[in-house]
């Protein structure tokens, strides 16, 4: 299993040379499994438009299966989707699966005066999957579970396990000022890669953004550490932070859980 990370950007895109080192594109995580070339991705925030160019150039190494995972509905996990090039293409299908009603969701993104081109001009087939509680999905020999996670509206976290790996994808929570989130906690427990919602400093969270539902790299080793999960990656990083004032973040993290990175677009984890 491979993860390969089009978006690690929270809120909006930026752009510039200030943010060449981590990227600047919102949510988007690819991963390859052993046991099928089927694509498994994980929001479609602005990455999934190089990840589409990328499917197109690639196609004779794979299936035309895209399975897409949404967490929530919020913008900059769904901005990219009507630019991800294989949906206007007839050979491709698209398995597309959330905890809300993700085909209205994205057809009224793309409904006028939002978007020139609706949902129903794309070519691909599609499928819509409504994700209740217990539900598990299998791809191949992959399975995907979910919980539920504390943010505005509500937002999802995913946990993928194959072949004895396994990764989980928690994005967009807010902790809780006195305990740590112990469902998610045990979603994670001893998975080789916990990609968590790092987007504030401390000092950010107690000066104005409770409520917001984001978290801070001092929980996101909190909750490593009581998962025991095996690699930490911060992820949803603040569009005010700049390549320096996350290589500091990085390096606190660091100090504390070793191992830890801060996600960068582009960035690879062979698992």
């Amino acid at each position: 299993m491979e993860v390969t990370f089009w978006g690690t950007r929270g809120s909006i895109p930026v752009s510039g040379s200030k943010y060449a080192e981590f990227g600047g594109n919102t949510p988007c995580l690819q991963i390859s499994l052993e046991s099928t070339t089927d694509t498994v991705i994980f929001d479609s925030g602005s990455g999934v438009r190089e990840l589409g160019v990328r499917l197109i150039q690639t196609r004779a190494t794979h299936s035309r299966i895209v399975h897409l995972f949404l967490t929530h509905a919020h913008w900059d996990h769904i901005q990219g989707f009507p630019f991800f090039a294989p949906a206007f293409l007839p050979d491709f299908q698209l398995n597309i699966s959330c905890t809300k009603d993700a085909k209205s969701i994205l057809e009224r993104q793309m409904q006028t005066p939002f978007f020139p081109v609706s949902l129903e001009m794309m070519a691909a087939r599609r499928s819509f999957r409504l994700l209740h509680a217990a539900d598990v999905v299998a791809i191949a020999e992959a399975t995907v579970r979910h919980i539920p996670l504390p943010h505005p509206q509500e937002s999802t976290a995913f946990r993928v396990d194959e072949r004895g790996k396994s990764i989980v994808f928690a994005t967009d929570t807010e902790h809780a000022p006195d305990h740590i989130n112990e469902s998610l906690a045990e979603l994670a427990r001893d998975a080789d890669v916990l990609v968590y919602d790092a987007q504030y400093t401390s000092e950010e969270y107690s000066a104005g953004k409770q409520g917001w539902g984001h978290s801070t790299f001092a929980e996101a080793v909190k909750l490593a550490r009581t998962a025991k999960v095996k690699q930490l990656v911060l992820y949803s990083h603040d569009p005010g932070h700049d390549d320096e004032m996350l290589r500091k973040i990085e390096a606190a993290a660091q100090a504390q859980y070793p191992g830890t990175v801060a996600a960068r677009d582009g960035m690879r984890i062979k698992l």
